[in-house]
């Protein structure tokens, strides 16, 4: 049901999908679809919930990668963005879906990114970085602007290793030593 969900929002947007839409194109009545998801808004949430769940893991994995703190944040990065980039490639609805990230989702979205601030500062914590809270927070208030206006998913990569280099690697102590 929320592949289905999932699939007309991007082609339909969130006000053009309705609960019969989503039953026909799952290939359930009605009455079962609301069993599971008493209104539209629910099952906007769980699809919300299922996205952000394998964004985390794939933060996770990639912090956890190949490389040295600053590399892998990057890395990271530039997985948690592309993601974002391959679901609404090609969407008419990016722009309506993009307004509800910064509306009616904020809640869910802010709670990742604290996860995900929390995360990038301990890689840097213990890479030996003392202002790792205030540089992970910049990291992230950086990394939004490159990803709200990259051209390409190409443009991601390089950016956010640019922006790594730059920001944070001149904070690890050997940086600082030289």
């Amino acid at each position: 049901m929320l592949d289905a969900a999932q699939a007309l929002v991007l082609k339909h947007g969130l006000r053009g999908t309705s609960m019969e839409a989503i039953a026909r194109r799952a290939g359930v009545a009605k009455p079962t679809l609301y069993a599971y998801f008493p209104d539209k808004d629910a099952v906007f949430a769980a699809l919300l919930e299922r996205l952000i769940g394998a964004w985390r893991v794939e933060f996770r994995g990639a912090l956890a990668g190949e490389g040295d703190a600053v590399q892998r944040i990057a890395a990271a990065m530039t997985l948690k963005h592309k993601a974002v980039w391959r679901l609404l490639e090609g969407s008419p609805h990016a722009d309506e879906l993009y307004e509800e990230h910064d509306r009616g989702w904020a809640t869910q979205f802010a709670a990742l990114e604290t996860e995900l601030v929390d995360l990038v500062e301990a890689e840097l914590a213990t890479a030996g970085v003392v202002r790792a809270r205030m540089m992970a927070q910049l990291f992230f208030a950086a990394s939004y602007g490159i990803g709200r206006r990259a051209q390409s998913v190409a443009e991601l990569g390089p950016a956010f290793r640019l922006l790594a280099e730059r920001l944070l690697r001149p904070e690890l102590p050997q940086a600082s030593a030289q």
